[in-house]
């Protein structure tokens, strides 16, 4: 209840009511569940739901009344009025308060007033109110339901109920008794209540209704509730706040979970349930387009979990996804899509059906407006079809001078001014009429296009030159700075530049340049020298950047035209490129040894205050030059195509490695101890090397399967000569880079490495060397065989695809021996006579029959057999998850390409390894990009030739598939 003008008469009724009291914690926590209930309340229907009502300050008590009464929360009399002048009982209160709040109705509750029988019309509405402890008794066990409620009794609840509390050493200009004083200032402050004489008095119908209305329109709802994903949800709220909340524990598909939310000092509960994403529903919206709408934004990581298959009877058409900014569609990009039905399936959702349409040309169009009076004129002529996609198919133009009265030579172009054309004279403000005709669908278009240039132009704006993408500022030495030029005629009309080419673009020999028509100033030409526009009149011009790095400053550019007076100018202020300002080292994560190449942990700023990124860091910017020096003299550290700074010590021992930028120390200088140099102590182990052997049988052992460890106890492979030896070469030979079992018994293998030894070290000078032992076994001591484990192979019986011998979904089963003691042996011979399986609709056979490939989902058991006999058998599963990728990675961490004059760009190749779920390579769509275009470039998505460009200069290669797994490179062009 809102504090107005009205006047309230004066009551002279007995209190008879008991509100809470005892501990505020206990408060409190009620108050909590009190309101989290009430937040339910509908604003729009408890205040109101016809948009005509009046505005809610107006409202009259009967109307909050019959508002209230809608929602339940209060009723009327038999008689049907409202009974507003009447006293309030305790058990109407009761009602009330259970109602307004949403408690559920507990008469169990009541059973400790003697004074409620479970009969008793307000038994389950006393035991709410008791139970949330909004309400209590009397004392000695008594309720007094037909008592009286007083003001000062509704005022307390409804600080409670608003969350108000009760004003300490507060005085009330009414009557209150002395318990209740805090609580009447609380509440006429909050405005819940009017001023009044006295607050001790019975309080009326009315006086509850206002007090109820104004607490129920008050409260701050939940409108709705978002699942962003499995741990973060969004929840907003009636007043347009929203509370975003981080889970602690992932939420499960499909499972209701509560959860609390903290807002504006208030716990709400909210119960959320994460759905599946799923696809909803998919229609053609290109000609080789098809748009999957879901249910859900999808998050990065359901993106690259999801597969589509489009399929048209038993073929499929492979697409690649790319999503909507708001991830809740996709559309999906085919090479090409025939007329007919189709099935889309979207990996978790059922399969949806939908129809394709032929492409069909439905426009003709001619998108240019004007023609400048220049060579090279684009008409512009578009075939649409239904989809509004311009279509690869050309129609049939022809162009008429209708001022010369002479027709034109030329299809989608017209040289207005040289070849066959130039005996026409086309001038300036003549008429070409242009018509196309697409005979195939009965389609034409007739457009009269006036010849014009810039001197046209009754209006020029320039607007603000913007930094390139991901940039802050405008900086010396970039390219592709657009100029924002734009330029009507008298009409209306847009006026378009003609294209520059490297012959005719505007350079800036001198000052001033006049082109089509217009005149071009620069105020600085060692800043801003050349401006070309491309076929849409674009206008773009570079920075420039000589040797002393100070092609910097602002430059003014002015375009006018003499023929209308129309002129405008405008500002670039060009920065020096960003250069270190400051650089802080942190001690290497790895020990420091002489004559060791060590990475030194480093953050920079630069002359702008800003944080360098390891890519953009530069040692030697003119005026920034950043140096080292460690051991009392000059260090070299350098930084590597990667952007790590890396430092390799010629000295052992203890020193500080200090930094300077310009010659001025900087603050965080690191102390190294640097160790002596390396040397080997042992030749450490093997890898990939069996210890027991059927006679007759081999594993290649040389240096690629021999590891060394150093002094510091790193372990490293071996580089250099390696001798092997066997002490009985009757059981085992060394010869050939291999180990081969030619007698049963026991061999011991040396392996000694061929570096040489450590002089300076005299208790390490020789490097320890490896020792094992091989054991060979008969064939007849092999007991048991076992197949190599071939896990879950993919196959699918509607596929088109044929699964041949060096297809990799394809697995070689392949055998292991085993020795009564369990002992695994690398057998003579580890290919069984013959394969077989116990479902080919499962898992087939292939033609050499020593091979197995899935055709469809199930489960199937290998068995192998050796002459005859089953020797081993293992359950293979198959899946029909179509293939997608699972990871990528490219061949090298680092490319390298060369420059030779006179060549400008390098051609650089690049490989990469793609993996599906079955750990199987395979060729998916991918984009390769650039970190810096002017360092190197990809042609085209699928490939994978890079070209470089700028000497002496690094980027980053990231790999794109095209379900959003990468991977990182770096690229160096020397």
């Amino acid at each position: 209840m809102r504090q107005t003008s009205k006047q309230y008469s004066k009551q002279n009724l007995k209190p008879s009511m008991q509100v809470i009291g005892g501990d505020k914690k206990v408060m409190k926590k009620s108050l909590s569940l009190l309101v989290a209930a009430a937040m339910t309340i509908s604003t729009a229907s408890v205040a109101f739901a016809d948009a005509t009502a009046p505005a809610t300050t107006d409202l009259t008590a009967q109307q909050k009344f019959d508002a209230l009464k809608a929602q339940g929360v209060l009723s009327g009399f038999p008689d049907g009025s409202a009974g507003l002048d009447k006293e309030m009982t305790r058990a109407e209160f009761a009602k009330v308060l259970t109602k307004l709040a949403q408690l559920e109705e507990n008469a169990k509750a009541a059973k400790i007033y003697t004074d409620v029988p479970a009969t008793h019309w307000a038994a389950g509405f006393i035991g709410a109110s008791t139970e949330a402890k909004l309400l209590n008794g009397l004392g000695a066990n008594k309720f007094g339901p037909s008592g009286k409620v007083t003001v000062e009794q509704i005022a307390k609840v409804a600080d409670l109920f608003a969350g108000v509390e009760p004003l300490k050493d507060a005085t009330v200009a009414g009557k209150t008794s002395a318990w209740a004083t805090g609580y009447v200032a609380a509440a006429i402050k909050a405005g819940l209540l009017p001023e009044l004489p006295t607050y001790t008095t019975n309080a009326t119908r009315g006086q509850l209704v206002e007090v109820a209305y104004d607490l129920a329109s008050a409260v701050v709802k939940v409108a709705s509730t978002k699942v962003v994903d499995a741990t973060h949800i969004e929840v907003t709220f009636s007043d347009g706040g929203v509370a975003k909340k981080e889970l602690t524990t992932a939420l499960v598909n499909g499972v209701a979970t509560k959860v609390t939310v903290e807002y504006q000092g208030k716990s709400y509960e909210v119960e959320v349930k994460l759905e599946a994403v799923a696809a909803t529903s998919a229609s053609q919206t290109g000609a080789k387009k098809v748009t999957v709408k879901f249910n859900q934004a999808v998050s990065a990581t359901d993106k690259a979990a999801l597969t589509y298959e489009l399929k048209s009877g038993l073929t499929t058409f492979p697409v690649t996804a790319k999503f909507a900014d708001d991830n809740m569609s996709a559309v999906l990009s085919a090479a090409y899509l025939p007329a007919g039905d189709f099935k889309l399936t979207v990996k978790g959702s059922e399969a949806i059906s939908l129809k394709i349409e032929a492409e069909a040309a439905k426009k003709v169009d001619i998108t240019a407006t004007t023609l400048q009076l220049a060579d090279g004129q684009d008409l512009g002529v578009k075939v649409f079809n239904q989809f509004g996609e311009a279509m690869n198919t050309a129609a049939q133009i022809t162009s008429f001078n209708v001022t010369k009265g002479k027709a034109l030579v030329g299809t989608t172009s017209l040289d207005l001014l040289t070849g066959a054309n130039a005996a026409v004279a086309t001038s300036l403000n003549d008429v070409i009429s242009v018509t196309a005709i697409y005979p195939a669908a009965g389609l034409s278009v007739n457009k009269q296009l006036k010849v014009i240039n810039g001197s046209v132009a009754t209006s020029i704006k320039l607007g603000t030159v913007q930094p390139l993408t991901g940039d802050t500022r405008v900086s010396v030495g970039k390219t592709g700075y657009v100029l924002p030029l734009t330029m009507v005629d008298a009409n209306g009309q847009a006026v378009t530049l003609p294209k520059t080419t490297a012959v005719n673009k505007i350079n800036f020999a001198t000052n001033i340049v006049n082109y089509a028509g217009l005149t071009f100033y620069v105020s600085d030409t060692s800043i801003i020298k050349d401006f070309w526009v491309d076929a849409n009149g674009v206008v773009t011009f570079d920075t420039v950047k000589n040797a002393a790095n100070n092609a910097s400053g602002t430059v003014y550019i002015t375009v006018t035209n003499g023929a209308t007076g129309a002129s405008a100018t405008t500002s670039v202020v060009v920065n020096d490129l960003p250069a270190v300002k400051t650089l802080s080292l942190s001690n290497p994560s790895s020990v420091v040894v002489q004559n060791e190449p060590v990475v030194l942990p480093f953050t920079a700023t630069d002359s702008y205050d800003a944080a360098i990124a390891p890519k953009d860091l530069s040692l030697n910017t003119p005026g920034h030059v950043v140096t080292f020096t460690a051991f009392g003299k000059p260090a070299t550290v350098v930084k590597n195509a990667k952007g790590e700074l890396v430092f390799t010590p010629d000295t052992a021992g203890s020193t500080t490695l200090y930094v300077y930028v310009n010659g001025i120390p900087q603050a965080n200088s690191i102390s190294l101890n640097v160790q002596d140099p390396k040397f080997y102590t042992a030749v450490n182990g093997t890898h990939d090397v069996a210890t027991t052997y059927e006679v007759g049988a081999s594993n290649t052992f040389d240096a690629s399967k021999i590891t060394l460890v150093d002094n510091y106890g790193r372990v490293t492979d071996l580089t250099g000569g390696v001798t092997i030896t066997s002490d009985s070469p009757g059981v085992v030979t060394t010869t050939g880079g291999k180990l081969t079992a030619v007698g049963t018994g026991s061999a011991t293998i040396t392996v000694k490495s061929n570096l040489p030894v450590d002089a300076t070290h005299n208790s390490n000078k020789a490097i320890t060397d490896l020792t094992f032992t091989v054991n060979v076994v008969a064939s007849s001591d092999i007991k048991t065989y076992a197949i190599d484990t071939i896990g879950t192979l993919y196959g699918n019986i509607d596929s088109t695809k044929v699964i041949a011998a060096t297809d990799g979904h394809q697995k070689a089963v392949t055998l292991v021996g085993k020795t009564a003691s369990g002992t695994t042996v690398a057998l003579k011979s580890n290919i069984p006579t013959f394969v077989t399986s116990t479902d080919e609709s499962v898992l087939k056979l292939e033609a050499s029959g020593k091979s197995v490939y899935g055709v469809k989902a199930g489960k199937s058991t290998v068995a192998a057999y050796f002459n005859g006999t089953k020797v081993a058998e293992q359950e293979v599963t198959v899946s029909e998850d179509a293939p997608i990728v699972k990871s990528v990675s490219f061949d090298a961490d680092e490319y390298t390409g060369t420059i030779v004059a006179p060549a400008t760009t390098v051609n650089v190749p690049v490989t990469a390894t793609v993996k599906d779920q079955y750990g199987v390579k395979i060729a998916a769509p991918f984009q390769i990009i650039s970190g810096d275009s002017t360092v190197a470039t990809v042609a085209a998505a699928n490939s994978l030739n890079v070209t470089g460009i700028k000497k002496g200069q690094s980027t980053t290669l990231t790999y794109v598939t095209s379900n959003g797994t990468t991977d990182t490179a770096v690229i160096v062009i020397n």
